[in-house]
């Protein structure tokens, strides 16, 4: 019995469980970036292929390639 009131008064378990309860609200705000982030990143995606297949017989392709490497890179940094 003794051991349930420590607990329930402990403030370490009080902070634990506020923090908890912040970390689900924040989950909960940063699903809707998480997706629309997703979004842009595909949208970024289609332009960039069709950038390139426009152009892939011009000479300033192999420059094209180079951005779309650049860009997958940071998208798979920020994954």
């Amino acid at each position: 019995m003794a051991k349930e009131s420590i607990a329930k008064e402990n403030p370490v378990v009080d902070a634990l469980k506020k923090l908890k309860e912040e970390e689900a609200e924040l989950l909960v705000k940063l699903k809707p970036l998480q997706e629309a982030i997703g979004a842009l990143e595909k949208i970024v995606d289609k332009s960039v292929k069709k950038v390139k297949s426009s152009s892939g017989a011009k000479d300033s392709s192999g420059e094209l390639v180079g951005v779309e490497e650049g860009a997958q890179e940071s998208n798979d940094d920020s994954q």
